[in-house]
């Protein structure tokens, strides 16, 4: 069994909205840069189906360069080898085929795994593009895997409840967090080891891109307003708050 896990580098998600800045419609390159959250999750679950099943696990990137050390976190988590395709574009169809790219050179791949949105586009559809370049079957919102004699057992998350799926055939699954995959913490001597692992590095491909042009990117103004209210009386006070509070439609 063969497990690839997609995992991008981005900038810090955990950046207060206030202290957010952009530039050239992206983040700021200012900002400390880490695996997103999802693509975390992922990890774990390819690790704990490695742990079970005996699989190997490959981590699948499209970025730079400079993303290796971060992206050797992975790795360290428990990933067996680690595979870049360089490139630096901001178009899922383009960077969906580069990972078919990767992923057909690395071959023998039964499950693709990837975190169900990333931390700085938040589109979650490179997934299901590449599934459809890899002729796959596409299932999101997947929070727990399981095999048995050749056929995948999966649990889909919706927001009333979940649903159990059965398939037995290569798939792209998007992972969505859970309590059964947190991320865990790589110890000291499996960071050192991570560092000396090789990494094959794959030269971007040019692929067509969306049929869409990306105009402008915003970021919400975030305004705050504060009104001190009088103490002297406070069944004044709760009525001219209960007031403000109609007035805002928070009632």
């Amino acid at each position: 069994m063969h497990i690839a896990v997609l995992a991008k580098v981005v900038p810090d998600y955990e950046v207060p909205a206030r202290d957010f800045e952009l530039a050239g419609n992206r983040a700021h390159s200012r900002y400390t840069r880490m695996i997103g959250l999802y693509d975390e999750n992922a990890v774990e679950t390819g690790i704990q189906l490695k742990e079970k099943y005996g699989a190997k696990l490959s981590i699948v990137s499209y970025g730079h360069g400079d993303d290796v050390p971060i992206l050797r976190k992975a790795i360290a988590m428990g990933g067996d080898t680690l595979h870049l395709v360089l490139g630096d574009s901001d178009d899922p169809y383009v960077i969906a085929a580069n990972l078919e790219m990767a992923l057909e050179q690395i071959k023998d791949v039964d499950l693709v795994l990837a975190g169900q949105q990333s931390a700085d586009q938040d589109r979650g559809i490179v997934h299901g593009i590449l599934s459809e370049m890899l002729g796959y079957t596409f299932l999101a919102q997947i929070s727990r895997i399981e095999f048995d004699q050749d056929r995948w057992t999966v649990h889909q998350n919706h927001e009333n409840g979940s649903r159990v799926l059965q398939f037995s055939r290569k798939a792209v699954l998007s992972i969505t967090s859970s309590h059964e995959n947190v991320p865990r913490i790589p110890v000291v001597r499996a960071i050192m080891a991570a560092k000396k692992k090789p990494v094959e590095k794959l030269q971007g491909i040019d692929a067509a891109p969306m049929k869409a042009e990306e105009i402008k990117v915003e970021i919400p103004k975030l305004e705050s307003i504060c009104e001190f209210l009088p103490l002297d009386d406070l069944q004044q006070t709760a009525k001219i708050l209960l007031a403000r509070l109609r007035e805002e439609r928070y009632l």
